[in-house]
């Protein structure tokens, strides 16, 4: 880092590991390996068509990582479409939760999340 980064404040770039090199990609069955009974997938919310798929997995048993950055610029129609999984999951005793701001988790009956409330950080 020169004198000039660090006068106009450029940091260094710090590299992001690449786990995805360290997991293997599989598909959902093969000759040693038996499809599963259940499985966890993850769906981009786009539109009521995507929220309408993640309800038939989630019949289905799966468990579901809903990505909702596709919707995020339609705040009302996002709200609107997690309120409809929200409702959904309730009924069919499942479950919803808010992993981070992009993804939403959805679990079928019988799964449940613990969920815990942030911790408020303390002033000195």
């Amino acid at each position: 880092m020169g004198i000039f980064d660090k006068i106009f404040g450029k940091e260094k770039e710090t590299e992001e590991p690449d786990l995805g090199q360290y997991l293997e990609i599989e598909e959902e069955g093969d000759v040693v390996n038996p499809p599963a009974d259940f499985y966890v997938k993850r769906i981009d919310l786009r539109n009521e068509g995507d929220a309408n798929l993640a309800l038939k997995e989630l019949t289905s048993k799966n468990i579901i990582i809903v990505n909702v950055t596709p919707l995020s610029k339609q705040p009302n129609r996002l709200k609107g479409i997690i309120g409809k999984l929200k409702v959904s999951a309730e009924k069919m005793n499942g479950d919803i939760a808010l992993l981070t701001q992009e993804l939403v988790l959805l679990t079928p009956s019988k799964v449940k999340i613990v969920k815990s409330k942030q911790k408020p950080v303390e002033k000195a």
